[in-house]
């Protein structure tokens, strides 16, 4: 994990169970050496619990599913033209690779009676391709179809990489302006830092890497240097202000004490009108920027959100 500044007295150990997980601003070196791999959004020998995590995608970009069968040539034909194809869409769809011979329950639960078959996933919808090799070009033109599609469908988002690129030692190797992010980070220089997010977000501004860890920098960047009991009682003294409330809430939220930060922002925001009450319902919006929308905790308190805004 990346080592971190040091932030206020009060920050909480990193063991603590609600902590919040900053290891995605990583301090390996960019310089891969041979005998690494590629990130990829090609996820293999998809089981049944990893099929759940990949169906979760489907909310948001196409998921490719093959159905392969390792003994049948035209499987490995498949794969031959599609992963690399559906590597070249950079997070814009997303393809898991499904071992029938091994796994014939799930070949079942898709209505297929064989393999191979690859089949699209977006939102509810399922769409079988095709069950034989394809030409490169064939494959370039069906998946711009089903881009467009999508698009048309509100999933026009991206995803990070299912397997992260690493180099011959197995460390993560990161692209090269989120690799001087971390450098920047490393270094103790924060505006550096949330400089490289941005130039990396100009270039792709669904980086949702970029977002998050911008968001995290930015946290950091906050919460050092502070005196933690003077946050504290200020925001004690003063529970109609808003900038103080919002100082004890990234305080919490840095220090693993999610919940009480989510849900200080929220009462604020349900007892306030105005300016006060926009300015608290961004800032929460940001902290779940920094935990992940993935987070349970973050959908809870969305949902109380909701309540406090309506």
């Amino acid at each position: 994990m990346t080592q971190q500044p040091n932030n206020s007295p009060d920050s909480t150990p990193s063991h603590s169970r609600d902590a919040i997980d900053l290891s995605n601003i990583p301090a390996q070196s960019s310089n891969s050496s041979t005998g690494g791999s590629e990130q990829s959004w090609v996820l293999d020998d998809v089981d049944q619990q990893s099929l759940q995590t990949l169906l979760q995608h489907a909310a948001s970009v196409p998921l490719i599913i093959h159905l392969a069968a390792p003994s049948n040539p035209a499987s490995n034909q498949i794969d031959a033209v599609l992963q690399p194809a559906i590597d070249a869409r950079a997070g814009r769809m997303v393809m898991g690779r499904i071992n029938t011979e091994r796994h014939p329950e799930l070949l079942q639960m898709f209505g297929v009676p064989s393999a191979p078959m690859v089949i699209a996933l977006m939102g509810q919808q399922a769409l079988p391709l095709f069950n034989e090799a394809v030409s490169a070009d064939q494959l370039e033109k069906l998946l711009d179809e089903i881009n467009a599609s999508a698009v048309q469908a509100g999933l026009a988002g991206t995803v990070p990489p299912l397997v992260e690129a690493t180099n011959a030692e197995g460390q993560a190797v990161l692209p090269p302006l989120h690799q001087e992010a971390a450098d920047a980070l490393q270094a103790g220089d924060f505006d550096a830092a949330i400089a490289a997010y941005d130039k990396a977000l100009a270039e792709n501004p669904q980086d949702e890497q970029a977002i998050s860890g911008k968001a995290q920098v930015a946290l950091m960047q906050r919460t050092a240097n502070v005196d933690a009991q003077q946050v504290r009682a200020n925001a004690a003294d003063h529970p109609d202000d808003v900038q103080a409330q919002i100082a004890v809430a990234d305080l919490d939220l840095y220090g693993g004490h999610v919940q009480d930060a989510f849900d200080r922002l929220v009462s604020f925001i349900a007892r306030s009108a105005g300016d006060d009450k926009d300015t608290a319902r961004k800032h929460l919006l940001e902290l779940y920027t920094v935990v992940g929308d993935h987070d349970e905790r973050v959908s809870a308190s969305r949902r109380k959100l909701a309540a406090a805004l309506f």
